[in-house]
């Protein structure tokens, strides 16, 4: 039977190419995943061991810090070679009016030190320092200039002294220059020092020395765990750890959340594989069908039921092998490929120069190929099974026309309305009062729920919808001129209703996916914009970051600031907003909040929508719907502001409040300016915020020469051409990257249309020789073909883009519809460009199929095999 499985495979060469190149794009997708996987876990393990070296032992200080005498203590065991200690300093350098901050370190002993020296020396005395490269090009020194630092020194205050953090300054010369840490651990950058110079900060402060880390190296002949058994004696209160556990802790703390991408995107390529599996089965149905005589000739010469449905799973597990290691290979090479592009990149981090091969990377894959072609060959199998000997002796037999029960059409329904009614009443749910994070997450599983029981009705009805979809598809096409080659397609589309359903099931899937995303994101994306207008109504506002401490509030915007903001390109008009910080008294009780005081006559002239000032007059407070539930206020509520006596009127959501600006005396004589509203003129807000931003930057850093405290008062500056750009980045990129990871499914789906056209041209050899002889035309016959491809992959398409939409709909409602801006979106860019993917998808998957079916010739065709 064996041989007799490889000769029906060597025939069959290419009808098992399409379900094998599904199977192999699945494999593929799983194995880049892996691989890329294990890159991601290499690249983070060198920069997290980076900082502590070659360190056999690695004690992080415990609720007290380390002492001088208990690293003497450590330094005395007999298996240690070196040990250091590491004290928190963190620095603000300065050097020309330009500033920046690192960590500063000591030098290390030798395999104690992470640092590479790049340019010049280590340092050596007092007043030396080598820097990170990136600090000094951003700094603008070299070596041999001097910068200015100001330190602040993490030691814990003495007993009954009031717990702060000193800060003593110096002056360093740069000797050296260092490689710039990797961005995956956060380390930023760092100063080197001698241990002189750390003891004589130190020494300029009330503290003692001590250290939060101790690094230790061991001798010849000692084991790192045998030494971290002995300094755990030493230092009891500590967790004692070797290098290569803290290494790994570490590394399971930075990749914690890299694993629960790579089970995302595995997830996505379990949805590849499932989409594969559909064209497996809809692969070995036809094959099973086309071999019944040569089945039912094999039962009649004795060939047991065992033997045969054992043959088919073993065409099925060598294709799903095959496939599979074709898989892995393509896998491997976008892998290697994505590292060699990268290493032409100027990356702030080291990449591997190849992949590392795993053993997971190239068993899984395999693996997962070859199950689930055999599982997706069962059914095929047992139906080879049931095929009589006398079938041998029967002519050939059409294809089973059968489509859906009556069961099918009521449990579809059924599950449909049911899971209709629980996405609809999901956002509902998530508005209701039962708690905020408890109604979101109950309407959030509601609507979940939902979703996959109206998706399964949906599913289990394919079989009847689909060929009512193509027969409508077909109907219009005739009606514009489609001929007999449209009116043939058609019947041959809905011929084999179970067929038809399975084909555009696998591109459902996809597109509805594809849709979802889409339809999320844009209507995410309008609610936002929405949310924004409610929230910020100017195009930008600039407040104050300072804090007075004599007031005990957040300090005025300075004239310099003002002056700053106004002298900015594109700015039309600014207005000065005042905070007051007040009690409001109800008749349930007072809470200590702030509110805006705000000119309405003023302000319409900044504003790009006055309309959520309506509402605000000289004897009322307006606010957003988030602030009126954290005050506890309700609308037309009178509230006591200070001394002003207010109605409070509910505006639109969000987290804000404004009373007039002249109840300012009433309200909160010392009210200061903390906000700048600012209208901007032309199109290009988002550079002019930038411009903005980085002009009052430019200023507070040039103050912050002489006081270095002043860098940290730069005035924040937001505003809804900021926000909307971060969010359309972010939306952007998620919805890229998903679609991409769905394009697999998609892709595999859009192949399974071409193997069902090419089955159904094998199927149909006869059928075809026969319109032929009738006259039919090869042009005719290609264009028949090329419009049933159309019909199965437009009826997939327009399937799975309303219910895409809609489930887009519904999932934004339940996520956005509690804050109270919600905007329905359609995405009629991305849904157009799924319809033309499936047009030419359809056109492409109908070229090879028509091409063997005009060159048989209509005798030999007909003539019986």
């Amino acid at each position: 039977m064996l041989r007799l499985t490889l000769t029906q495979m060597r025939r069959s060469t290419g009808r098992l190419l399409a379900a094998g190149l599904a199977i192999m794009l699945g494999t593929a997708f799983i194995a880049a995943t892996l691989l890329g996987t294990a890159v991601i876990r290499d690249t983070t393990y060198d920069a997290v061991t980076a900082d502590i070296a070659d360190a056999d032992v690695v004690v992080p200080a415990g609720a007290d810090l380390i002492t001088p005498e208990q690293l003497d203590e450590v330094r005395a065991l007999p298996g240690v070679a070196v040990a250091d200690g590491h004290l928190a300093i963190f620095g603000s350098l300065v050097a020309g009016g330009r500033q920046d901050w690192s960590s500063v370190e000591t030098v290390g002993s030798p395999g104690l030190s992470g640092a590479t020296l790049l340019d010049g020396a280590l340092p050596t005395a007092p007043g030396e320092a080598a820097i990170n490269a990136a600090s000094a090009e951003r700094l603008e020194v070299g070596l041999g200039d001097t910068v200015d630092i100001s330190a602040d020194v993490y030691l814990p205050a003495p007993a009954g002294a009031e717990e702060s953090t000193p800060v003593t300054e110096g002056e360093l010369t740069v000797v050296g220059l260092l490689q710039d840490p990797s961005p995956l651990v956060g380390t930023g950058s760092a100063v080197l020092v001698t241990e002189a110079q750390r003891d004589t900060w130190v020494a300029e402060t009330d503290r003692d020395l001590a250290f939060d880390e101790v690094l230790v190296r061991a001798a010849d002949g000692t084991t790192p765990e045998a030494l971290a058994a002995d300094v755990a004696d030493v230092l009891p209160e500590t967790t004692v750890y070797t290098g290569e556990s803290f290494a790994q802790q570490r590394l399971q703390e930075l990749t914690g959340q890299a694993y629960v991408l790579t089970a995302v995107i595995l997830a996505f390529g379990a949805l590849a594989m499932f989409v594969a599996a559909i064209v497996i089965t809809n692969t070995f149905q036809v094959l099973v069908a086309q071999r019944t005589h040569t089945l039912a000739l094999l039962r009649a010469v004795g060939a047991t039921k065992r033997q045969v449905r054992r043959s088919v799973l073993t065409e099925a597990l060598i294709l799903g092998v095959v496939a599979g290691v074709a898989g892995l290979l393509l896998g491997t090479s976008l892998a290697q490929g994505a590292l060699w592009v990268l290493g032409t990149q100027d990356l702030p981090f080291a990449i591997p120069g190849s992949v590392s091969i795993t053993a997971a990377a190239v068993i899984v894959p395999v693996v997962t190929g070859a199950l689930v072609t055999v599982l997706a060959a069962l059914s095929p199998a047992r139906a080879a099974t049931v095929v009589s000997p006398l079938a041998a002796l029967r002519p050939p037999q059409p294809p089973d026309p059968r489509g859906a029960s009556r069961l099918r059409v009521v449990a579809s329904i059924l599950l449909i309305v049911a899971g209709g009614v629980m996405v609809a009443v999901a956002p509902s749910l998530a508005a209701s009062d039962i708690g905020e994070e408890t109604a979101l997450l109950a309407g959030l599983a509601l609507g979940i729920l939902g979703g996959f029981v109206s998706f399964a009705g949906v599913m289990l009805g394919m079989v009847f919808v689909v060929p009512s979809v193509v027969r409508v598809l077909g109907s219009v096409t005739r009606r514009l001129g489609g001929g007999t080659p449209a009116r043939i397609a058609t019947a041959n589309a809905v011929r084999n209703p179970r067929r038809t359903a399975a084909t555009a099931t696998a591109l459902v899937i996809g597109v509805t996916l594809v849709a979802l995303m889409s339809t999320g994101a844009v209507s995410a994306r309008a609610s936002l914009d929405a949310m924004l207008r409610s929230e910020f109504p100017v195009d930008l506002v600039v407040t104050s970051s300072a804090w007075d401490p004599e007031t005990g509030r957040t300090a005025s915007l300075t004239d310099a600031q003002r002056d700053t903001v106004e002298r900015t390109d594109n700015v039309a008009e600014t207005l000065e907003i005042s905070e007051a910080v007040v009690t409001l008294s109800t008749a349930e009780g007072e809470v200590e909040t702030s509110v805006a005081l705000v000119d309405r006559a003023a302000a319409e002239e900044v504003m790009r929508d006055a309309s959520t000032l309506e509402g605000l007059e000289s004897d009322t407070l307006l606010v957003g719907s988030t602030w009126a539930k954290f005050a506890g206020v309700t609308d037309g509520q009178d509230v006591t502001l200070g001394d002003a006596e207010l109605s409070v009127v509910v505006g639109g959501g969000g987290d804000w409040a404004y009373a007039p600006a002249g109840l300012r005396e009433a309200i909160d004589p010392e009210a200061s300016v903390t906000e700048l509203w600012v209208r901007l003129s032309g199109t290009e807000h988002s550079a002019t915020i930038t411009a903005v931003s980085d002009r009052l930057t430019e200023a507070q850093s040039a103050t912050s020469v002489d006081d270095p405290d002043a860098m940290y008062n730069t005035p924040y500056v937001d505003g809804p051409a900021a926000q909307r750009e971060v969010f359309e980045q972010v939306i952007n990129t998620l919805l890229a990257i998903v679609v991409g990871l769905l394009a697999v499914a998609v892709v595999i789906a859009l192949i399974g249309v071409a193997n069902t056209l090419s089955l159904s041209v094998i199927e149909r050899r006869r059928e075809s020789a026969l319109l032929r002889a009738m006259g039919l035309t090869r042009g005719q016959l290609r264009r028949m073909l090329a419009v049933e491809g159309v019909f199965l992959a437009l009826a997939g398409v327009l399937i799975g883009a309303v219910l895409g939409l809609l489930y887009g709909w519904a999932g934004t409602a339940v996520l956005l519809g509690p804050s109270g801006e919600l905007a329905l979106a359609v995405p009629w860019a991305y849904l157009g460009a799924i319809v033309v993917v499936a047009l030419l998808a359809g056109l492409a998957a109908s070229v090879l199929p028509a091409r063997s079916a005009v060159r048989t010739p209509p005798v030999a065709a007909l003539a019986a095999e």
